[in-house]
């Protein structure tokens, strides 16, 4: 046991000096709403440090006398603190092995004393959480990958490989909604003809446009989740980021509630001033209604469904949704077999695709409310491993299933949340819902001039196109959502060089990504003409749809690029840009289309399909340039920010 080795005084000055290198601010901390100073002594500290020894390396060792001898320096110490280390580098020598074994085991007691301490603090009292865990004087944290000690004054930005591997399952849960729609128009087209599948363009541009309204719930849960979690990411139960999720299946499923009374109500002068005229087939407009009001029934049920999703993604879980929104696709695809072929007015059609809509966002929530409320859900999907349970506080292993059992209920979803949580979300409302006017009132006033001047079979093509691109606009849609997933930790860090490098390779490794997605785009679109003969036997509609083809091949080569570079603006909450631009462009764009419409009703003769598309080809590369040049304008701004700060 003597030579080369480390006292134990030497290994409790070493946890010392790592706890003060940690938080400088080691000397006094609030405890319980109370101050206490310097809650662990350096002398009880060396004396655990020998207890400990005694525990893992003195166990089973015979030499008694070498257990005498350190019951005796205790003593000693007791009497003499400043004799302890010159007796304990001349008895107590240990192997640097020994050493190791001893540091962890005592950072691992600090740790779970420190969660004990954690799950007693008072709840007015949550803001003091951070500084107790740094205060208390835990050193870094272990990884659990190979036990690697983490430096916490560095920053990791996430690299094109971690972000693809986050974005491509996100794919998958964004694609179960255009999904649904594309099985609606393709069961539509192929069971009820042409006029049924006709009348889903004006109906699902209602619908769907509604409901990005309230997008900025998602946008708020993401970005609030993701935030919560960075501040709870030394706690074991996660208060705030629960408290975050609650909240917002809470006020979602009011404000689905609301916006389902609304569309409801107002269906019919929703869906003439899509249509512009009087002038449509009844039949086209009477299926668009039912439509429409059979869909407002499901809103409340949509607008949970979205926010579970977000929660989930700040939460970098992206498994979760994704397994039940598969559940709920599959409840969608049999409610169109079994509905749409029927004769019944109000069952068959395109009312039968809004009915197996609807049940299928009723269905997800059940099975959201199981999943997330039961660790044993009634969804039989692969379990993790043990290995992977173990590392549950790493974000890319990280499973939502369960988070929030014996927190929530489903009879909850009836309590609305509190003011306080209520008004976190308030700052997101204005600008993400103009942002998002901004965005539907391109999609309206393109199927408005459609509806009104270029006749039914423009108006089926029309359908066919916008179902595949809502199945290839998630793609590149996923790096936004997995830019507000990421980006939000590294915003809430203090204002560092580290920070400023860490957004700048973040910013570069995101446009890497958008790069890959937009050429495997471009190649899912040149496979368009292929895929015609499954949405409509009609050769009319399918010339108009191919006639589209080479200007969704430059929309969808610049859709990473603008993508990752959207969610980089909205995850250092950028908002105000968004919402102004977005607003400029509410304007704008439908004055371009409605031109369009005019130059059609004129008789116009080369204006057709292609010409619409052409206007939004020309917004959507205008839109990416000022977006790519914004994220360089903050990331300029930030750089200089910090070099200010240096110089000073």
């Amino acid at each position: 046991m003597r030579g080369k080795g480390v006292s134990a005084a030497a290994i409790a000055g070493v946890l010392m000096g790592s706890a003060a290198s940690f938080s400088p601010s080691l000397t006094k901390t609030r405890y319980l709403g109370t101050s206490s100073i310097n809650p662990l002594p350096y002398c009880s500290l060396e004396r655990r440090t020998r207890q400990v020894f005694n525990e893992l390396f003195m166990a089973d060792d015979n030499d008694s006398a070498a257990a005498d001898q350190l019951e005796a320096g205790d003593a000693i110490a007791d009497e003499d603190n400043t004799e302890d280390e010159d007796i304990h580098n001349e008895d107590m020598m240990t192997s640097p092995e020994m050493a190791l074994g001893i540091a962890t085991h005592l950072s691992e007691e600090s740790t779970a004393a420190t969660e004990l301490a954690l799950s007693r603090v008072a709840p007015h009292d949550e803001g003091v959480a951070n500084e107790t865990v740094l205060a208390v004087g835990v050193p870094p944290s272990l990884s659990e990958k190979e036990g690697a000690i983490v430096d916490e004054t560095t920053i990791e930005a996430p690299s094109v490989k971690k972000i693809l591997k986050f974005a491509i399952p996100a794919i998958g849960v964004w694609l179960c909604g255009p999904m649904l729609s594309l099985i609606d128009t393709s069961a539509v087209g192929l069971l009820s003809g042409t006029a049924q599948q006709a009348a889903l363009n004006p109906a699902v541009a209602v619908t769907e446009y509604a409901a990005l309204l309230i997008a900025f719930m998602y946008t708020a849960t993401t970005n609030l989740v993701a935030s919560a979690q960075e501040k709870d990411r030394r706690t074991k139960d996660k208060p705030r980021t629960s408290k975050n999720f609650i909240a917002a299946l809470q006020l979602s499923g009011y404000v689905g509630a609301g916006l389902g009374a609304v569309l409801f109500s107002f269906a019919i002068p929703l869906l003439r001033a899509i249509i512009g005229n009087d002038a449509i087939d009844p039949q086209v407009f009477n299926a668009a209604l039912k439509y429409v009001r059979i869909r407002a029934l499901g809103m409340p049920a949509a607008a949970i469904i979205g926010s579970s999703q977000a929660a989930c993604l700040g939460m970098q879980d992206i498994k979760s949704p994704l397994y039940v929104l598969l559940a709920a696709a599959v409840v969608n695809f049999v409610g169109d077999v079994t509905l749409v072929g029927s004769s019944h007015p109000l069952l068959g059609g395109a009312a039968g695709a809004a009915w197996a809509t609807v049940f299928s966002q009723y269905a997800a929530v059940i099975f959201f409310v199981q999943w997330l409320c039961h660790r044993g859900s009634m969804l039989k999907f692969p379990k993790k491993s043990d290995k992977e349970d173990d590392s549950r506080t790493r974000l890319d292993k990280y499973s939502t299933r369960g988070f929030l059992e014996g927190k929530f209920r489903g009879r909850d979803f009836l309590r609305p949340p509190s003011r306080e949580r209520v008004q976190e979300f308030t700052p997101y409302l204005v600008p993400v819902t103009s942002t998002q006017v901004g965005r539907v009132s391109s999609y309206v006033a393109m199927s408005h001039v459609i509806s009104s001047s270029l006749g039914t079979v423009s108006m089926a093509a029309q359908q066919v196109i916008l179902s595949l691109w809502n199945c290839l606009y998630p793609v590149g849609e996923s790096l936004s959502l997995t830019a507000q997933s990421f980006v939000p930790s590294i915003v809430e860090r203090k204002e560092s060089k580290a920070r400023s490098d860490a957004l700048s390779h973040t910013l570069v490794n995101f446009w890497k990504a958008g790069a890959i997605f937009g050429s495997v785009l471009m190649g899912a679109v040149l496979c368009i003409p292929l895929l015609n003969q499954f949405f409509t036997p009609d050769p009319a509609v399918i010339a108009l749809v191919n006639s589209v083809v080479p200007l969704l091949l430059i929309i969808f080569s610049t859709l990473g690029i603008f993508t990752a570079s959207e969610g980089i603006i909205l995850g250092q909450k950028d908002l105000g840009f968004l919402g102004k631009s977005y607003t400029s462009f509410f304007f704008f764009v439908p004055f371009i289309m409605l031109r369009v419409k005019r130059m059609a009703q004129s008789g116009v003769s080369h204006v057709n399909l292609r010409s619409v598309w052409a206007v939004f080809t020309t917004y959507q590369i205008f839109r990416t340039c000022l977006w790519v040049m914004r994220t360089l304008q903050l990331q300029r701004r930030t750089s200089r920010k910090v070099s200010q700060e240096v110089e000073t």
